[in-house]
């Protein structure tokens, strides 16, 4: 997996650091996150004799584990020199991580001017409450580099550069494996397109044999005078011929009611007296301009989750007003209502609800981002839908 690779990067990465710090200073450096936890390789070998000695003891690792934890704390966003649980002295600095976190760089085990005489004070009392042994505790500390101010500082400039190019190399690093990434999703979806593509090549109709098709049908239900059924084949054709005009992308509110009540004709001639619609339109909203099939995808959606509840009349309305610079459109019926697993697909824009976030997004682009799509439905109540679009200001909805 990727994350696997940006780990296993940054640790080499934290490796080389600590062996160019060796190389100056001839210790080692540690890196430690906000739990206190060793990251990257943790060099023993390097430790003073008198830092393994206390680590030999299970109290005293304890101890130590404990103390990788507060010295982050006490650096609080910047450089801190502190002493340990034993009196060692301990450089620590926050180096931000962007896949971490964050991480502490950490230098110690060495003993300053101003620390040298208090160490040795608490040093036996330290070794009993540890159970260690004081002579050879005694004798590991003596060799303990004492640091005088200068040198002290002059780690701490170096330890400021080691943090601020190891956070730069990271970001570095962030960055290429994001793009990687996002390369990676790119290909993805170019293949998904080109497999769609080819299967869609493979599945078209060409829309002029269809659309002489269902004219010569038309035709012909006329001639035998079934006027009804021509009507019938003349709806469908213009449903049709709408979903084939995919380039144009806006229409009237009036050509788009007008294309929901074709489909609505024709649903009310499959279902019958189960089911019946109504569509009214304030005046003056009939020549907002909104993108091409934003209605009948609700209306179908209405009719499928509608049906649900068999034995019950299904009756579907369309609602169109202007509310204070404002186009409403709502789409309510009383069917059985949307399950709420269905529901929880629509909220989340996946499975059943993909269709309704293609309009909800649609209408972000042609209205502005303050364009929104409102579900709310009731199991055995029915559902409603509404479209509130704000109008002018460059929304994209004015008159034409």
């Amino acid at each position: 997996m990727p994350a696997r690779k940006d780990s296993t990067t940054l640790d080499r990465l934290l490796g080389q650091m600590d062996l160019a710090f060796t190389s100056v200073t001839g210790q080692t450096i540690s890196f430690i996150d906000k739990r206190g936890h060793w990251q990257g390789p943790l060099r023993l070998e390097r430790f003073t004799d008198f830092c393994r000695c206390v680590m030999d003891s299970p109290e005293g690792a304890a101890r130590c584990r404990a103390c990788n934890h507060t010295m982050g704390l006490r650096s609080d966003g910047g450089v801190a020199v502190a002493c340990c649980h034993m009196g060692v002295s301990v450089i620590s600095m926050p180096v931000p991580i962007a896949e971490k976190g964050e991480l502490y760089l950490s230098y110690g085990q060495f003993l300053t001017q101003d620390t040298q005489t208090e160490f040795y004070r608490l040093l036996e009392d330290n070794c009993a409450q540890l159970g260690l042994d004081y002579s050879r505790l005694r004798a590991a500390a003596g060799e303990l580099r004492i640091l005088s101010r200068e040198e002290l500082d002059a780690r701490i400039q170096l330890l400021r550069f080691f943090a601020s190019y190891l956070a730069a190399a990271e970001s570095e690093l962030h960055t290429r494996m994001e793009y990687a990434r996002q390369m990676e999703k790119k290909l993805e979806l170019e293949r998904k397109l080109h497999s769609m593509e080819f299967k869609f090549l493979q599945s078209q109709i060409s829309p002029h044999f269809l659309f002489n098709t269902l004219n010569l049908l038309m035709r012909t239900a006329y001639r035998e005078d079934a006027r009804q059924t021509a009507e019938l084949i003349c709806d469908l054709s213009e449903l049709l011929r709408r979903a084939y005009r995919s380039k144009d992308s806006v229409c009237t509110l009036s050509e788009e009611l007008l294309c929901a009540e074709k489909y609505l004709a024709l649903q009310c001639q499959r279902m019958g007296p189960e089911f019946s619609y109504r569509i009214s339109c304030q005046p003056g909203g009939e020549r907002i301009m909104i993108p091409v099939l934003t209605i009948q995808p609700l209306v179908e959606n209405a009719i499928v989750h509608g049906l649900a509840e068999e034995g019950r009349p299904l009756r579907l309305e369309i609602d169109v007003k202007l509310e204070q610079e404002q186009l409403c459109i709502a789409v309510w019926d009383n069917g059985g209502g949307i399950p709420p697993e269905t529901m929880r697909q629509l909220e989340a824009g996946g499975g059943e609800g993909s269709g309704l976030r293609n309009v909800s997004d649609r209408l972000k682009l042609f209205f502005g981002p303050t364009a929104r799509l409102d579900v709310t439905s009731r199991q055995g109540e029915g559902t409603s839908v509404r479209l509130l679009c704000p109008l002018g200001n460059g929304g994209g909805g004015d008159d034409v």
